[in-house]
């Protein structure tokens, strides 16, 4: 007993001094010795988890939630994150539809439940997905999560556009993995963007005043910069602002709301782009007017929204996916560019990037605002 209460201290002060691995493995050998030790079961998935070891997590973890009961066991964030990793949206979703009704200020758990009921219903879990998210919704009014990927599956009160307390808390949680995410989807809107609007810029002799609307982490300020002699970037999200500016390509860096921002930069800006950004918006009227207030006499819009396929067409002109993001009708598009007093050059059908192995339509559109 008390070699193992010597291995027990060790394993405490591995994890004291951030010695992951090392508690990990002194932890494994108590439970070695006692494998249904719950609190050195609690401790090897929570360490699991921290070390993306998720199928470690959800041994330990579930074994000990039979031990404790669900009553007593507390580690329903990790055990629920961890399901979500190793992708079991059914597993996922109940394990966190627990945390969040035990602790209403898990953020973490509501954040997660939402991406794990898009899984859900994504993979055969429809109605299972509908009846949580509706309940969800109605339980938590004050969970920006909840009030907004809970209509979009359960498709009850759907909102105009995303919030903006919803909006920075996806990304703040997105960031560190965001770019590497996007590669692996195949993100082609930047490139598809700048393309589109080349034969209607000058050369590239850097002398544009540039705004990457919604720049998140930085991706189109590669190919902005060879444009601009003031390259700016505004984004609700402080932690995709903070790896915009490592890749140093910006003269400012704003956290703020895009319409916000733009309503008051009149006649500021050569060239706008907005890759990705207005997805989270349903209507686009107030961004379309900001567009223009924004743009200089001539000045170039280039930007990217997911399609509402045809057969898809609702009266509004857009629709709010299960995904949480919105798409738009070709029509509706040009059609409220037209209202805010912008001249459309060109609207075009490309696939945008790829999820659950389907390619995403989207438009990419190009504008200007009139001499």
């Amino acid at each position: 007993m008390a070699d193992l209460r010597r291995i027990i201290d060790e394993a405490e002060e591995h994890y004291r001094r951030g010695r992951l691995h090392e508690a990990a493995e002194a932890y494994q050998r108590v439970l070695d010795r006692r494998p249904d030790d719950v609190e050195a079961l609690e401790w090897r998935g929570e360490i699991a988890v921290q070390l993306d070891d998720y199928e470690t997590a959800v041994e330990a973890l579930g074994r000990a939630r039979e031990l404790r009961g669900d009553d007593a066991f507390t580690e329903y964030t990790n055990l629920g994150l961890s399901y979500y990793e190793l992708n079991l949206p059914a597993e996922a979703v109940e394990t966190l539809w627990q945390a969040v009704r035990r602790d209403a200020t898990d953020l973490v758990s509501h954040s997660n439940l939402g991406k794990a009921l898009y899984d859900l219903y994504a993979n055969n879990g429809e109605e299972e997905a509908v009846r949580i998210a509706a309940e969800w919704m109605r339980r938590f009014p004050e969970v920006p999560d909840a009030q907004h990927i809970g209509p979009a599956i359960s498709g009850q009160g759907l909102p105009k556009t995303a919030s903006a307390a919803y909006v920075e808390d996806i990304f703040n949680d997105y960031a560190p993995i965001f770019d590497e995410k996007l590669a692996e989807l195949g993100y082609r809107a930047p490139a598809l963007i700048l393309k589109a609007l080349q034969p209607h810029l000058p050369p590239p002799n850097r002398d544009l005043v540039v705004l990457d609307a919604g720049c998140g982490t930085g991706l189109c300020a590669p190919l902005l910069s060879p444009l601009a002699q003031h390259l700016d970037g505004v984004d609700l999200s402080p932690k995709m602002l903070e790896k915009a500016k490592t890749k140093n390509l910006y003269d400012r860096l704003e956290k703020r709301e895009l319409t916000a921002f733009l309503n008051d930069a009149p006649d500021t800006y050569d060239l706008i782009v907005a890759a990705d950004v207005l997805c989270y918006f349903g209507d686009l009227a107030e961004a379309a007017d900001g567009f223009r207030q924004a743009l200089v006499p001539t000045g170039r819009l280039g930007f990217s929204v997911e399609r509402l396929a045809d057969d898809d067409a609702v009266a509004g002109g857009y629709r709010l996916d299960q995904s949480g993001r919105y798409k738009h009708d070709e029509a509706y598009v040009a059609r409220v560019l037209e209202e805010a007093g912008l001249i459309l050059i060109d609207i075009a059908r490309e696939d945008l990037r790829s999820e659950y192995g389907i390619p995403v339509g989207g438009l990419i559109v190009t504008a200007a605002k009139p001499a």
